[in-house]
């Protein structure tokens, strides 16, 4: 019989967890119909000899509501073997809308996801209201990836309440209203609720975002309308460092979630070498788990975060340089830039540059340039290695190239899980959900949406901390099923032909580069891969050998 399609002679690794083996997987009509030795013929066929095939991966925390508006294949993710997304994550997105409230979305995604409002302003038309009316723009638009997402809560009130949303908790009648319009929107297709008491979510007055004004009644009341269903939250106290407080507050959430019979995941949870919080936040969860879902997020990646001299930064964490800064973000744009010549600041600089105290330490063997208009060629590089190439101390190099680019030199500093040992025990505990990979946003900071890639060529192939068929289960078939998104995640009969064919020994991450591909031209940091042979949607070739087909065979998921 023949099949539209058979990916032939590849190492099966089906989402499971069960041992990989040798097999052919065949499709026909969008959906996998056979996984063995298959002795059809297929129209198409993939050579998978020398591959791993794998489930599509799902990443379950992007920020891509905005770009998907402009770029279907949701790049580079799709260029890591993901084949479904979910949005709406921390509550912030831009829908629902209603008429007049598109500008403060926007310009509260721009501050606290850093996604510049040059570009959304000019790439989201906001021809919908609703959720669903938003579900429907993106089918009619076409995807190269699946999407699915969590109704946003900031977004939510701000529908509901208007300016009100920023102002304080809700009446009991706006409660109600947005109740009635989160069970609308679960109804029409979204797969659960998302919200945010972080404590770093600003809107562009610089106040708290709308789902940081609602009362325990309210974020209560929301819970309880997703029945059967996930919702997220990022944490009032994740940067407490007090494990006490991060668990009653988890329990508290652990406890709406069970009455409401529902599922939680919160975020984030990070590896930190200098703290227990972390351990003490699994084994929470972990006890949790006895009787409701809680899933923490977990990242196999370092956690990076933007260094930049022309506005506050992580420079004031680096141990020893806060008291050399002192007062440096008050000064003058031209002031800040003449420090940079400044041979005292710079010896007072490379001195505390060996401080051992507290704070982040000055590796700069780990430090990425990923921005210097001046000199584009060390975009990607160290910048110990490219002093080092220069003769130069760190500092003097980085001095330099702040004084030549007028401050808008970037590099991407590592300050949480870089300890792989504790990261692989947290990657592979039953209860965390693998993510936080921000697609979509802080375009010009992190490149975390990479971690697949990272998860198999890193964790799995050269340092053996994670067993593959766990790993693919953690970023397939786990994803799927806590957010019920029914029919993928794994390589079985009956399963959407989501598939990723990928030259394991061949995986690797490109450099970061800056590339200007936004809306209005503005610059994102993009890191590609290398290894990806084939990634399937739906049964159609949206990769091969490492490029974009053009094919737009996703779908909004319902």
């Amino acid at each position: 019989m023949a099949r539209d399609l058979i990916v032939r002679g590849g190492l099966v690794v089906d989402g499971t967890g069960a041992p990989s083996r040798r097999a052919d997987v065949a499709v026909q009509a969008g959906r996998i119909v056979a996984v063995g030795d298959v002795s059809d013929t297929g129209a198409e066929e993939i050579d998978a000899h020398g591959c791993i095939v794998t489930p599509g991966f799902i990443d379950p925390h992007t920020h891509l509501d905005a770009q998907l508006c402009w770029d279907p294949a949701a790049t580079p993710t799709s260029s890591h073997g993901v084949t479904s997304v979910v949005i709406g994550i921390c509550g912030f997105g831009i829908a629902p809308c209603a008429e007049g409230g598109a500008e403060y979305l926007l310009r509260s995604l721009e501050v606290v996801e850093e996604i510049p409002f040059e570009s959304t302003s000019r790439g989201v038309p906001f021809s919908w209201s609703t959720w669903p009316e938003f579900l429907d723009h993106l089918d009619r638009r076409g995807l190269a990836v699946n999407v699915g997402g969590l109704v946003p809560h900031s977004a939510l009130r701000y529908f509901v309440m208007g300016e009100r949303a920023r102002e304080g908790p809700a009446s009991a009648d706006e409660r109600d209203a947005m109740v009635k319009e989160l069970a609308r929107s679960l109804d029409g297709g979204a797969l659960g609720f998302a919200s945010s008491r972080g404590p770093n979510h600003l809107d562009a007055f610089g106040d708290p975002v709308p789902s940081r004004h609602a009362d325990d009644d309210e974020l209560r009341a929301l819970v309880a309308a997703c029945r059967g269903r996930i919702w997220q939250i990022n944490l009032r106290t994740k940067f407490g460092g007090d494990a006490i407080a991060l668990t009653e507050e988890v329990e508290t959430y652990a406890r709406w979630t069970e009455d409401a019979g529902a599922r939680l995941t919160w975020s984030p949870l990070f590896v930190d070498r200098a703290t227990t919080v972390w351990r003490d936040a699994l084994d929470h969860s972990r006890t949790l788990n006895d009787h409701v879902v809680v899933a923490p997020q977990v990242s196999p990646n370092p956690f990076t975060t933007g260094l930049r001299f022309n506005r506050p930064s992580v420079a004031l964490g680096v141990s020893g340089w806060r008291d050399v800064f002192a007062g440096f973000f008050d000064l003058s744009h031209a002031e800040r830039r003449a420090r940079m010549r400044d041979t005292g600041f710079r010896a007072a600089l490379r001195t505390a540059s060996t401080d051992s105290g507290p704070g982040l330490r000055a590796d700069y063997d780990t430090w990425l340039i990923t921005a210097s208009p001046s000199r584009p060629d060390l975009v990607g590089q160290t910048l110990g290695a490219a002093a080092a190439n220069a003769k130069l101390h760190p500092v003097d190099l980085l001095c330099d190239l702040m004084d030549a680019d007028d401050l808008e030199t970037q590099l991407s500093v590592p300050v949480l899980n870089d300890d792989t040992d504790a990261i692989a025990s947290i990657l592979v505990d039953p209860c965390t959900l693998v993510g936080l990979g921000d697609s979509g946003a802080h375009v010009m900071s992190v490149t975390n949406y990479s971690y697949p890639t990272y998860l198999l060529s890193a964790l799995v192939r050269d340092l053996g901390k994670v067993p593959l068929e766990i790993a693919v289960e953690r970023i397939t078939r786990r994803p799927a099923e806590l957010f019920g998104i029914r029919g993928r995640g794994q390589l079985a009969p009956g399963y959407a032909a989501d598939i990723g064919v990928i030259d394991l020994e061949a995986l690797t991450l490109g450099r970061v580069e800056v590339v200007n591909d936004l809306p209005g031209e503005a610059p994102r940091l993009v890191q590609q891969a290398r290894g990806y042979r084939a990634v399937l949607v739906n049964g159609e070739l949206t990769v091969q050998d490492d490029q974009l087909t053009g094919a737009t065979p996703g779908h909004a998921i319902r």
